[in-house]
């Protein structure tokens, strides 16, 4: 976990992400690239004053140029904020609306973590809402990290990792050992749940089995499975982190044909606007 994206809007919601980013980037030793998307006519990157050229003549341009200064000025006041506690940080900004540019920028930039401030609803005017949020994880072939209400780093030693039933994909190993780098970073206890509705969830599956199998197929030591019953997946799971008193929830997520239920993409969403803390999502669709 080398090269984090923190995308921002420059708003409080965003910088929230960036606080986040910036304790995972301490332990794991990560740079990070804190990007605002903003169409302009100065180049497909913007990352310092020198790289624009005095092509003001009309007012448009010059508008645009003086609301790139802005942001850019804003951009590096944050880098030299969180900087200061030894984190390398990169700041640009990309000439495309963010649903066009974020999926060209993870591929192009090889990020391994993508660390975003959330509001957690679905109709506000921010930018970086929780259907920006949703977009990320759908395109996403490194894991989301989403964040709304804050969050208390303390808490991080108690990790809730919500999955299903999953065969047959070869990227399990590495969204869980993803996550295992995750945890290592803050000493943590990965509590591996699975809310089961029992009308329909694998009656003839011994399930405490099947998740300690792929636990230790992939060498997680500091863990416990539950099995957590349920009609709801999203409340069972709520309910479950509130009782172990966890500090981040993951979703591995996968889509499967026939008996194997999905998360969706709106199921971590729900996750961020109902229970608070951050969310990790990794999308085995993207992997």
């Amino acid at each position: 976990m080398k090269k984090i994206l923190v995308p921002t809007d420059l708003s409080p919601i965003a910088e929230r992400g960036l606080s986040l980013a910036i304790e995972v980037a301490e332990r794991s030793e990560a740079e990070i690239s804190l990007v605002n998307f903003t169409r302009h006519p100065f180049g497909k990157t913007f990352t310092a004053m020198g790289e624009v050229k005095s092509k003001t003549d009309e007012e448009g341009e010059l508008f645009n140029l003086q609301l790139l200064h802005t942001y850019k000025e804003k951009l590096d006041t944050l880098a030299k904020k969180y900087g200061q506690r030894g984190v390398d940080i990169e700041t640009s900004i990309v000439d495309e609306e963010f649903k066009d540019g974020i999926d060209e920028y993870l591929q192009r930039e090889k990020i391994d973590l993508v660390v975003m401030g959330t509001s957690g609803e679905e109709n506000a005017t921010e930018v970086f809402t929780g259907n920006h949020t949703e977009q990320v994880i759908k395109i996403s072939k490194c894991p989301v990290l989403s964040v709304r209400d804050g969050f208390q780093i303390k808490d991080f030693d108690k990790i809730v990792l919500a999955v299903n039933v999953i065969k047959d994909n070869s990227h399990i190993d590495e969204a869980l050992n993803t996550l295992a780098d995750l945890a290592a970073c803050f000493d943590a206890h990965i509590y591996l749940v699975h809310v089961r509705d029992r009308a329909t969830d694998y009656s003839d599956m011994d399930l405490e089995d099947f998740f300690k199998e792929m636990a230790e197929s992939v060498g997680l030591r500091n863990y416990s499975v539950t099995i957590y019953d349920a009609e709801d997946q999203a409340a069972g799971v709520i309910q479950y982190a509130r009782e172990v008193k966890a500090g981040l929830i993951a979703v591995i997520k996968n889509s499967s044909e026939g008996i194997f239920r999905i998360f969706s993409n709106h199921f971590s969403d729900r996750l961020v606007k109902e229970v608070g803390r951050p969310v990790f999502t990794y999308n085995l669709q993207n992997a």
